[in-house]
């Protein structure tokens, strides 16, 4: 992956309003956003919500993205994670949680509103 491009293709979504979702059924947080930074294997995005407050949201490093018109979508999928390595797949199939996140095998979108 390519951080730097990464990192162009997200400043074109800055001072936006920008919706992030998993599936277009299911909101994450929504509001202008102003700012965002790296910290560590995270990129911290500051929105700006409708009480006209700052909120910061951290999001993993996604396996894989891609830019399309308006969105980024950040692909946390199992099959990108394992690029075709068919044991890796699997052993990430059956890993056990106890608790598990809502990115978990799942497509994140931002989208600009």
């Amino acid at each position: 992956m390519k951080f730097e491009k990464l990192e162009k293709d997200l400043t074109n979504l800055l001072l936006r309003d920008i919706v992030i979702y998993i599936n277009p059924e299911k909101n994450l947080k929504k509001g202008k956003l102003k700012l965002f930074s790296v910290k560590e294997f995270y990129f911290v995005l500051t929105l700006l919500n409708d009480k006209n407050e700052l909120k910061e949201y951290e999001i993993p490093m996604p396996f894989k993205w891609e830019l399309k018109h308006d969105h980024l979508v950040f692909d946390y999928t199992l099959e990108s994670f394992a690029e075709n390595n068919e044991f890796v797949l699997f052993k990430g199939k059956v890993l056990n949680f106890k608790k598990k996140s809502k990115l978990y095998n799942n497509m994140v979108v931002l989208s600009a509103v």
